[in-house]
């Protein structure tokens, strides 16, 4: 699967591909929710020659910033080497956006990465794999006391990954057990060690830098397109004539993004525009909009974080509009 955008919760990464693929040619694209910029990466790397011109808006003006630094190659492996974050360090550091968001449960921005019973095991292996730093569970872990030079921050955690299938394969040792929840490990006598496992195998905080990494691969398109950023709310963007809008607000009855949002003003606004709005929701009721499009997508957004739910993601347009994108 393609990889857009930055780790963030509610992104549409999984799905980017389908909805750009929506949108009919014009000279001007809007993403006047872009979150986690998927949709807008989606729509330069395959629609770049459908377009003049792309308008990347998220209110939160530091998250278009970590965006912005990552394009321009911040967070590469060769200039960036990436700190152990502990909890304490993640709640006083709330105000980085590397840090509230690469070092957050499902990217949610206040939640700490990892439980505390497995907080030194994700400690240890970070250490062992960004800096070659080898405590001694590091060395039991690895099989040896470092690894040799040469090897990339990819293929240490590569070694470490199969290192833990070899676990998987031979039995888990008592020095990880620990680390593992009464459940797991009643699941691991089941015969399930492979999915267990991942929590051992999974350095998410390098998994979500590497998503960040993938944004500087934007400065190697022959020919980058025009890309605009702002920090507004979105009814400050002024839209430009032949212009495409696409906006993904907050859903009703979904995970709390921070602030209560308006949906009858947003509604309100997407149908007095001139130029065609194209909304993703899971339901709209409102008559004046009509769904054109719909796509499954797992969801993490319910009231609880273990459960993953398949949702219908649906893009609507208001009805006015209908006939003149299906004739597109």
């Amino acid at each position: 699967m393609a990889e857009y955008g930055i780790p963030y919760m509610g992104s549409k990464a999984s799905i980017a591909n389908l909805v750009a693929s929506v949108f009919p040619k014009s000279e001007n694209f809007y993403d006047l929710f872009g979150g986690g910029f998927s949709i807008t990466h989606a729509m330069i790397k395959r629609r770049s020659k459908d377009f003049k011109a792309f308008h990347f808006n998220e209110i939160k003006s530091d998250i278009v910033d970590l965006i912005k630094d990552a394009i321009n190659g911040k967070y590469n492996y060769d200039v960036f080497q990436p700190e152990w974050i502990s909890r304490e360090d993640f709640f006083k550091r709330l105000n980085e956006p590397y840090v509230r968001i690469c070092w957050s449960f499902g990217n949610n921005q206040k939640d700490y990465l990892f439980s505390t019973k497995i907080e030194p095991y994700k400690k240890s292996m970070h250490n062992a794999i960004v800096f070659n730093q080898f405590d001694d569970l590091a060395k039991k872990v690895i099989g040896s006391n470092g690894f040799k030079d040469g090897y990339s921050i990819r293929q240490r955690r590569l070694f470490l990954r199969n290192r833990i299938e070899y676990f998987r394969l031979n039995g888990i040792p008592d020095f990880l057990k620990c680390f593992l929840n009464e459940k797991q490990l009643k699941q691991l006598e089941q015969l399930q060690q492979l999915e267990q496992l991942q929590q051992l195998e999974r350095l998410e905080q390098l998994q979500n830098l590497e998503r960040l990494q993938h944004l500087e691969r934007l400065q190697q398109l022959q020919q980058l397109p025009s890309v605009e950023f702002s920090s507004k709310s979105y009814d400050q963007v002024e839209i430009k004539p032949n212009s495409i809008v696409y906006c993904d607000p907050p859903y009703k009855g979904t995970a709390d993004y921070g602030s209560k949002f308006d949906t009858s003003k947003f509604l309100n606004w997407a149908h007095e525009q001139t130029e065609p709005v194209f909304i993703s929701e899971y339901k709209i009721t409102d008559k004046r909009f009509k769904r054109i499009k719909s796509f499954a997508k797992r969801s993490m957004l319910s009231s609880q974080k273990d459960i993953c739910k398949v949702m219908s993601e649906n893009i609507y347009i208001k009805k006015a509009a209908q006939d003149k994108f299906l004739g597109s």
